[in-house]
C-alpha cells in the first residue's frame, strides 16, 4: 500500500536533519536523541578469537573500552577500567594498579591542553544549554566563546576567572551540594565525573588558557620530531608519542603478510602467490616500495577507493523513496573510478563534483562529475507535495557535503542554532541557498528513468564511432561545398558540348510534324501522314510539334511495325493537358488485333506489345505520373527479349521505375494496322496534349543514348527560352553525365548524420547537476518545516569559517565558488578530513575516531600534530596517491599486528600505532576475496551494475511495483562487489549483513561487528558455497599431485603465507573426514561438485571435488582470510 504523502518524508526526516550527539558522547547523550543522525558513524569493531585472530584474546572487559574508552588522558582510561564492573581475573590486576599509578603521576605532571582536555566535558556537558543554540541557551550564558566564558553573565557572575577558584561561578556550580544550584541540573542526568571537576579546577587554576577549536584553526605545518632512526615523518610523529607512552614500536610484519595486508589496504584483492614469492626474494631495500608503486598502477586501485567514496555519496542504482524506482548512475561512478586511477588531485576531485557543470566549457566528464548530488534520494510518488521533497532534496546535500568535506554535523543546525558547534541556522539556509538552483520537482515525473537534468554519455565505443562520424561528416560537408562550388561551371561547359554533340544514330524515322503530318526515314525519303479530326501543327519548344486538343489524330499508314524478337525505341517529348489516351500505337480495334502501343494511364506512361488482348501481352506501366501541362521526354525502349524485362523506360533522359501488369507474351505481335498519333483507332480514348520530335529506332537505345536525347534538345535551348520546368531534366541530365549530383552528397551527410543520431540515442545517460536561469529564492525554515518560511538569505559559507571573497562582477556567489572554498588555502576542514579519512581506510580507525565530526562532540586526534602536518602536506598538491603512499611506506604501517596482552590492555583499539593496523575487509571485499582465491574473479572496469545470485525472493519483500531480480548471466556474475546493483531498499543481502550501508544517507565510516549470522552467510550464501567450489577446481588442478602440496598451495593462495605444520594437521584432519562423508553419499557429493552457475571442470571426480569444496569453504571463512 502507498505511503501517505507525509508519511516518508516524516520517516526519513530524523535521518535527514536530526540532531543526534556524536558517538564519543557520554551514553546518556546519545540516549536523549530520539532519531539518528544523517550519517552513519561505525562502532568499533569487537573482535570474537576466531581462528586466525592474530590480535589475541580480546573479549575481556576492555573489550567494552572500545567505544568508552578515550586516549586523551591516561587518567580517564585508567578510572574507566577500575569503575568496570566486568574487571578482569586476577593476573591482570598488577598491570591495572601500575597504569592507576601512573596515570596519577601523568596527571599531575601531563601539561593540559584546553581542546584535548576541557573542551569536551564543556561540550558534552555544559554546550546544550550554554553554547550556540540561541534557543536553547539559559542566563544568557555561553561557555563556548571565550568572551562570554570570560564576561558577566545575567546574574552579574564572571563564569571563568582566570587563575582563581573562589571567583570562579562555573567552579562553584560544578562543586557546590545545592541541588538547586549544581550544574549541569540533577534533571540532566548528566553528572560530572569527580576526574573532570578536578581538570576543571586545574584548568581554572592554571591560568584557564583557552584556544580556538582545533579543527577551525587554519592548517598549519608543525615541525617533525627529531626521533632517532625515523626516515618518514609519520613515523617520527608516532614513534615520538610512543616514546612518550613509553612503549615501543612492533617489529615489521612477515614479508608475505605485509604483501597482502597492502595489496588489500590498495587495490581490495589479495597478491598471487608468484607476486608473494617474488617479494619475499627481493632483498632490496626498495622491494616493498616496488610492490606499493605496482599497486598505485593497477586500475583496481580506484575500484578500491570508490567503494567509501560512494559510501559518503549515497550512491544508489535506485531512487530510495516509495517504490524505489529504477535508475542510471553507474557512468558517474565510473568517473569517480577512473579519477581515483589517474590520481585526479582531490582540489580538482572536489570542484568537478560539486561544480563541474558550472566549470567554464565544461567538458561532458565534467558534467558527469557533477552527479554526486544527484544520488540524493528522490521519489515519484504521485500523492506527494512536491515543495516537501524538494526541501528533503536541498537539505541532503547540505548535509551530506557538510560531512564529506567538512567532517561537521552540519545537518542539526536545519531546525534551530547547532547545540555544539557555532553552525548558526542562517549558516545552514545561507550553505542551502548554494544547492537551491537546481532544475527539479519535489516529484521526479518519472519511473524508471532518470529524471531531469541529466546527460545523454557516449560510450568508449561509441566515443569512437562518434569520432569516426564526425570526421566523416566533415569530410561529407566539405566534398558537397566544393561540388556545389564548381557545379555551375561545369554545367556550363557540359551544356555547350552537349549541345554541339551527334544523336543518336539510325532512327527509323523522325517526325517532323510539319503542316502536312510528314516524317523523314532513316533513308531520308518523307513519309506522309493522314491528319484526322479537330488538331493543329504548332511551333514547339525543341522542333515542330502536333497538338491532338484531345480529337485529333494522325495516321501514316502500315509503317513502324515490328516483331516481338525485334528490339525497337520510341522516344518524343510529350506534353499531356488531360490524363488517359493513348499517345502512339501500331495496332487496331479488337482483342485479337496485335501491335505495340503507348498510352496514358491517367499521367502515367505505359507500353504495351500484344499478341492477343488481354492474355497474351506485356503490358508494363510507369511508377510515377509524368507532369501533366509539363513538356516531358519520353523514351521507350525493347529489347526484343519477348520478356517484360525487356522495357525500359526513360524519363527526361532518366531511367524510370516500372510495374510489371502483365508478362505473357507468346506469338507474334506482327501488325498490318496504321501506325497513329494520338489515339489507337477511331473508336478509342483519345491523347489530349502536344506532341514533339517523335523518333522511332529500330533498336533499344541504350541508357546514355536516351539521355543525351533529353539532354542535347535542353542544352541546345537558349537560356532565355528556357522554362522553369526545364531546369529540372536539364540538371537531371547533367548529373546523369556526372555520375553523382547535389542530392547524393546531401543524402550522404544525412545518411551519416541519422547513424550519428542512431549512436546518440543509444548513448546511456546519467543524472548531472545544473542551474535555473532563474535562481530560486531562499528561505530560512522556521524549525525546519518546509512550509513555513522566515529570513530570506543569499548564498554563503558559515560564519565562523574564513569567508568567500565578493566577486568581481558582483553576482551572486554560486556552487563554483562554494567548490572552490572547500579547497581554498584558507579552509581548515577539507585537507583534514580527507587525510583522516584516508588514515581510517589504511589503520581502521582515522587519528580523529569520529569522521563525521570535526566538531566539539568529535573525538580529540590521537596525533594532533601528526593530522594537521599531514593536512598541510596535502594541501601543496592534493595528490591522493602520495599522501597514501607516505602512509603505506611509513615503518609504522609496516608494523606487525601482533600484540602482546599487556599491549592490548594498554591500547586496544590501537589508537597509539605501537603495532600494525588489522582489520576486516568491507563487504563488498569479502566477497571480491573469495572470488579472487578461487579463481573466477572477472577483472573488468566499469559498466553497468550486476546482479549476482541472491536468496530467492529478496527484492519480493520489499515490492511494490512487480520489479523481478532478474540475475546476472557469465563472466558479469562474478564481477567486483563494486558494480553489485545497489537498490536501497533491498540492499543486496549479504552486504548488509557483512555491514554494507543502505546509502540512503551519507555514511563516513561504516560499521565492523561481528554476529553469527555472517559466518552462516559466508558459509551458506550462493556465492560463497560457488566460490568454495570454484576455489576446489583450482586446487585440485593447479596445487599439485598429492594432498599435501594441493594443502600448502590452497594455504598460500588464501593467505599468502605458507601454513604452519599444526594449521597443516587441522586441514589435512578436516579432508580426511570430509572425503569420508562425500564417499558414503555420493548424491550430495555430486550437488556440492555441480552448485552454482560455474561450470564443472571435466574429469574431476565428484567425491574428491566436494571434499574439497568443504576445505575451501573453511579457508575463505577463516578470520584471517577476511581480514587484511
Amino acid at each position: 500500500m502507498d505511503a501517505t504523502p507525509s508519511a516518508t518524508p516524516l520517516a526519513r526526516k530524523s535521518a535527514a536533519g536530526a540532531c543526534t550527539p556524536s558517538k564519543s558522547a557520554s551514553p546518556a547523550a546519545r540516549a536523549s536523541s530520539a532519531a539518528p543522525p544523517p550519517t552513519s558513524t561505525a562502532p568499533a569493531t569487537r573482535r570474537t578469537g576466531r581462528p586466525g585472530d592474530r590480535s589475541g584474546p580480546d573479549t575481556c572487559a576492555h573489550a567494552d573500552l572500545e567505544n568508552r574508552a578515550n586516549f586523551r588522558a591516561v587518567a580517564k582510561f585508567t578510572r574507566l577500567i577500575l569503575m568496570s564492573h566486568r574487571i578482569p581475573t586476577f593476573p591482570a590486576l598488577p598491570l591495572l594498579l601500575a597504569l592507576a599509578v601512573t596515570a596519577r603521576a601523568e596527571l599531575a605532571t601531563t601539561k593540559l591542553d584546553f581542546n584535548r582536555d576541557i573542551r569536551p566535558i564543556l561540550s558534552e556537558n555544559c554546550f546544550t544549554c550554554h553554547g550556540p543554540d540561541t534557543n536553547k541557551r539559559k542566563a544568557e550564558l555561553r561557555l563556548d566563546v571565550k568572551d562570554a566564558a570570560f564576561g558577566k553573565g545575567e546574574s552579574g557572575e564572571v563564569a571563568v576567572v582566570p587563575g582563581s577558584l573562589e571567583k570562579s561561578e562555573l567552579i562553584r556550580r560544578i562543586t557546590t551540594k545545592d541541588k538547586d544550584d549544581v550544574m549541569p541540573p540533577p534533571k540532566d542526568h548528566k553528572p560530572l565525573r569527580p576526574a573532570q571537576v578536578e581538570l576543571l579546577k586545574r584548568w581554572v587554576k592554571e591560568g584557564a588558557t583557552w584556544t580556538g577549536h582545533w579543527a577551525f584553526e587554519p592548517v598549519k605545518q608543525p615541525p617533525v620530531p627529531a626521533v632517532a632512526g625515523a626516515t618518514n615523518p609519520i613515523d617520527a610523529f608516532v614513534h615520538a608519542r610512543l616514546k612518550l607512552e613509553g612503549l615501543t614500536p612492533a617489529p615489521e610484519e612477515e614479508k608475505a603478510r605485509l604483501i597482502r595486508r597492502v595489496s588489500l589496504d590498495l587495490t581490495g584483492l589479495p597478491p598471487s602467490i608468484a607476486e608473494v614469492d617474488d617479494f619475499v626474494k627481493d632483498s632490496a631495500p626498495a622491494a616493498f616500495e616496488k610492490v606499493v608503486d605496482r599497486l598505485f598502477k593497477s586500475p583496481h586501485f580506484g575500484e578500491r577507493l570508490a567503494v567509501p567514496w560512494l559510501d559518503l555519496a549515497r550512491y544508489g542504482d535506485t531512487s530510495g523513496y516509495h517504490n524505489d524506482s529504477l535508475r542510471d548512475m553507474w557512468l558517474w561512478r565510473e568517473w569517480v573510478v577512473n579519477a581515483f586511477n589517474t590520481n585526479m588531485p582531490f582540489s580538482q576531485f572536489t570542484i568537478e563534483q560539486i561544480a563541474g557543470d558550472l566549470l567554464p566549457k565544461a567538458t561532458i566528464q565534467q558534467q558527469v562529475a557533477s552527479g554526486f548530488h544527484r544520488n540524493v534520494m528522490t521519489s515519484d510518488e504521485g500523492g506527494i507535495i512536491e515543495s516537501e521533497y524538494l526541501n528533503l532534496y536541498v537539505v541532503d546535500r547540505v548535509a551530506t557535503t557538510g560531512v564529506t568535506w567538512l567532517g561537521m554535523t552540519v545537518a542539526c543546525a536545519q531546525c534551530h542554532d547547532h547545540k555544539y558547534d557555532p553552525i548558526t541556522q542562517r549558516d545552514f539556509y545561507q550553505v542551502y541557498a548554494f544547492f537551491n538552483n537546481v532544475p527539479e520537482t519535489g516529484k521526479d515525473g518519472v519511473r524508471d528513468r532518470n529524471p531531469k537534468p541529466f546527460l545523454k554519455v557516449p560510450l568508449p565505443e561509441q566515443e569512437k564511432e562518434l569520432q569516426r562520424l564526425d570526421g566523416e561528416i566533415a569530410g561529407a560537408q566539405k566534398a558537397a561545398e566544393e561540388f556545389n562550388r564548381t557545379l555551375p561551371e561545369k554545367q556550363l561547359a557540359w551544356e555547350k558540348e552537349t549541345a554541339q554533340a551527334a544523336e543518336p544514330k539510325g532512327p527509323v524515322v523522325r517526325f517532323t510534324l510539319d503542316e502536312n503530318g510528314n516524317g523523314t526515314s532513316d533513308t531520308r525519303q518523307a513519309v506522309a501522314a493522314t491528319a484526322h479530326g479537330e488538331s493543329a501543327f504548332v511551333d514547339g519548344t525543341f522542333a515542330k510539334g502536333y497538338e491532338t486538343k484531345g480529337q485529333g489524330w494522325l495516321e501514316y499508314g502500315d509503317k513502324f511495325g515490328f516483331e516481338k524478337d525485334q528490339p525497337f525505341s520510341v522516344a518524343a517529348w510529350v506534353r499531356p493537358e488531360a490524363a488517359g489516351g493513348t499517345a502512339f500505337a501500331k495496332r487496331d480495334a479488337g482483342d485479337a488485333a496485335p501491335g505495340w502501343e503507348i498510352e496514358f494511364k491517367g499521367q502515367k506512361p505505359s507500353f504495351y506489345l500484344v499478341q492477343k488482348w488481354p492474355g497474351e501481352i506485356i503490358h508494363v506501366e510507369a511508377e510515377k505520373a509524368v507532369a501533366a501541362k509539363v513538356l516531358s521526354h519520353l523514351a521507350f525502349t525493347y529489347d526484343g527479349s519477348g520478356k517484360a524485362a525487356g522495357v525500359q523506360l526513360f524519363v527526361n533522359g532518366a531511367p524510370e521505375k516500372l510495374i510489371v501488369r502483365t508478362d505473357k507474351l507468346a506469338g507474334s505481335i506482327k501488325s498490318a494496322a496504321p501506325f497513329r498519333i494520338g489515339r489507337r483507332n477511331a473508336d478509342a480514348s483519345p491523347f489530349n496534349g502536344i506532341v514533339e520530335d517523335l523518333r522511332i529506332y529500330g533498336r533499344a537505345l541504350a541508357p546514355e543514348e536516351a539521355a543525351s536525347l533529353t539532354a542535347s534538345a535542353l542544352a541546345a535551348l537558349p537560356p532565355e527560352q528556357r522554362k522553369p520546368e526545364h531546369k529540372d531534366p536539364l540538371q537531371k541530365a547533367f548529373f546523369q553525365k556526372l555520375g553523382t549530383n547535389p542530392g547524393v552528397f546531401a543524402k550522404r551527410v544525412d545518411d551519416l548524420k541519422k547513424s550519428k543520431a542512431g549512436v546518440e540515442k543509444a548513448m546511456p545517460n546519467t543524472m548531472v547537476m545544473a542551474e535555473m536561469d532563474k535562481p530560486r529564492d531562499t528561505f530560512m525554515k522556521v524549525r525546519g518545516a518546509y512550509d513555513q518560511n522566515g529570513d530570506k538569505v543569499t548564498a554563503a559559507v558559515p560564519a565562523f569559517l574564513p569567508q568567500i571573497p565578493a566577486r568581481a562582477d558582483s553576482k551572486p556567489l554560486n556552487r563554483l565558488d562554494f567548490a572552490q572554498w572547500l579547497v581554498s588555502p584558507q579552509q581548515p576542514l577539507t585537507a583534514r578530513v580527507a587525510v583522516n579519512r584516508w588514515w581510517a581506510m589504511i589503520f581502521g580507525t582515522g587519528l580523529v575516531k569520529t569522521a563525521n565530526d570535526f566538531g566539539s562532540q568529535g573525538e580529540w586526534p590521537s596525533h594532533p600534530e601528526l593530522l594537521d602536518w599531514l593536512a598541510a602536506d596535502f594541501m601543496r598538491d592534493w595528490d591522493t596517491k602520495r599522501a597514501l603512499r607516505q602512509i603505506v611506506l611509513s615503518a609504522t604501517y609496516r608494523q606487525s599486528a601482533k600484540a602482546a596482552p599487556a599491549l592490548l590492555a594498554r591500547d586496544s583499539e590501537n589508537r597509539l600505532l605501537a603495532r600494525g593496523p588489522r582489520q576486516r575487509l568491507d563487504a563488498e571485499m569479502i566477497r571480491d576475496n573469495a572470488l579472487a582465491i578461487a579463481g573466477i574473479l572477472n577483472p573488468a572496469l566499469g559498466g553497468k551494475s550486476i546482479k549476482p545470485a541472491q536468496p530467492a525472493g529478496t527484492w519480493e519483500i520489499n515490492e511494490m511495483s512487480g520489479y523481478n531480480y532478474q540475475k546476472s548471466t557469465g563472466a558479469d556474475l562474478y564481477r567486483r562487489g563494486l558494480y553489485v546493483y545497489w537498490r536501497r531498499s533491498t540492499v543486496y543481502p549479504s552486504f548488509v549483513t557483512l555491514d554494507a550501508p543502505t546509502r540512503e544517507f551519507c555514511v563516513a565510516q561504516r560499521a565492523k561487528t561481528s554476529t553469527p549470522l555472517q559466518s552462516l552467510v559466508l558459509m551458506n550464501d550462493p556465492v560463497f558455497v560457488e566460490a568454495a567450489r570454484a576455489f576446489a577446481q583450482r586446487i585440485l588442478q593447479q596445487g599439485g599431485a598429492d594432498d599435501p602440496s594441493r594443502l600448502a598451495f590452497a594455504w598460500r593462495t588464501a593467505l599468502s603465507r605458507p601454513p604452519s605444520e599444526k594449521e597443516r594437521a587441522v586441514l589435512d584432519r578436516t579432508l580426511q573426514r570430509q572425503l569420508a562423508t562425500y564417499s558414503q553419499d555420493k548424491e550430495a557429493a555430486k550437488k556440492l561438485a555441480s552448485v552454482g552457475d560455474l561450470p564443472k571442470a571435466p574429469g574431476l571426480d565428484d567425491t574428491q571435488l566436494a571434499a574439497w569444496t568443504a576445505v575451501a569453504n573453511v579457508l575463505l571463512n577463516l578470520n584471517e582470510t577476511i581480514s587484511n
